[in-house]
């Protein structure tokens, strides 16, 4: 299962060349390197798993837009390259996070896939079949193979960071955090066996969760990431590598550390490339909104400082569609107003709300003369 030197090389040389490639909203992982011209038959057996890498690099990115759809910092594009040497240059909070989850979706894909059957060199973890579980069940079926996931994953991910300082030892926990996250969140699932229905024996088997689970795990991680009090860069000599390795094994690799604070996301800092929350949309009404998703406009705006901007929007949508035989299917054009909500400058909103007070005063006048 494990990489000839060469092969790790070779890897360490493709994810080199990965990078997001975003239209719009959308960001995709992409492939600058052609792996059609790599001549080495065992580089080329372990690039059948470069598919299900890039696909688990983008359900950590979508993962990632999601959780902090409503957060002041929000996952934007720079934050999405993995490499020590790229433009994501913080050590924070947020780094951390993104490390995990691209680190958890590449273990998740990979488990997901193998037990789909894709790979013809793993399959089902039936290691403990047989075995007493607990009271009353046993180990059986098909569990997913998360230990293959893990492997595999790690050669991946971890190949990027070469260096030995603390940022290093950051990026490399924070990776090992994500995949202790796919495991932790694994679900037993277990099915009955008896007579006439009756459930006196069961056997069970771990399957992985839906990857929304893994992120709603890290994101409660990341409000609980733990600092560590150590000189960004140190890791120059023999003695700080392994005052690094010391500190970093005293915590627990369940959870997601960082080195520096965060920034003020209110803020646009050109240099940071942080665009602030002036702009950004917020919630206040809906259905089904959850307290966090109520609370954003107070965080985006007005905790920063912002007002909060009422605008209207005309929404056209396909509406009371209807089948005709045979075999097309019309519908009618619908039209609703909607209401939407953004951040903007106190003293832009006054001037705005002083205007349209002006004018109604100056109608009044006019009426009364």
């Amino acid at each position: 299962m494990f990489m000839h030197l060469e092969v790790f090389y070779y890897v360490f040389i493709l994810l080199a060349h990965m990078r997001p490639h975003c239209e719009g909203c959308s960001c995709t992982m992409s492939w600058v390197l052609n792996i059609s011209t790599v001549s080495s038959p065992l580089l080329q057996a372990y690039l059948i798993y470069s598919s299900s890498v890039a696909a688990g690099a983008q359900s950590g990115i979508e993962e990632c837009k999601y959780q902090f759809a409503w957060d002041r910092w929000n996952c934007p594009e720079r934050a999405l390259q993995l490499s020590t040497h790229s433009s994501l240059r913080s050590a924070n909070r947020e780094t951390a996070f993104v490390h995990a989850i691209s680190s958890a979706g590449v273990m998740y894909t990979l488990t997901r896939n193998c037990s789909l059957g894709e790979f013809d060199n793993c399959g089902c973890d039936d290691s403990r079949n047989g075995q007493r579980g607990g009271h009353g069940w046993l180990w059986g079926g098909c569990s997913d193979n998360v230990g293959f996931g893990e492997a595999i994953s790690k050669q991946f991910v971890d190949a990027l960071e070469t260096g030995q300082d603390s940022r290093a030892a950051m990026n490399l926990h924070n990776n090992e955090a994500g995949r202790k996250a796919v495991k932790g969140t694994m679900q037993k699932t277990c099915k009955c066996h008896g007579v006439s229905g009756s459930c006196t024996t069961q056997t069970c088997w771990l399957q992985l969760p839906e990857f929304r689970e893994v992120g709603n795990y890290l994101k409660e991680k990341y409000h609980r990431a733990l600092k560590v009090d150590l000189l960004r860069g140190a890791g120059n000599s023999a003695a700080s590598r392994g005052a690094i390795a010391e500190t970093f094994s005293s915590i627990s690799r369940k959870e997601l550390v960082h080195l520096e604070d965060s920034p003020d996301y209110c803020l646009e800092n050109r240099t940071l490339g942080l665009p602030g929350t002036e702009g950004r949309e917020c919630l206040k009404k809906g259905k089904n909104l959850s307290k966090w998703e109520k609370r954003s406009c107070k965080r985006l705006c007005g905790e920063c400082g912002l007002a909060v901007e009422e605008r209207k929007a005309e929404i056209v949508s396909s509406c009371n569609c209807k089948f005709h035989w045979c075999c097309t299917v019309k519908c009618e054009q619908c039209r609703k107003t909607a209401t939407k909500y953004f951040c903007v400058k106190k003293g832009g909103q006054r001037g705005r709300n002083e205007s349209a007070g002006s004018r109604r005063k100056n109608l009044r006048l006019r009426k009364k003369q």
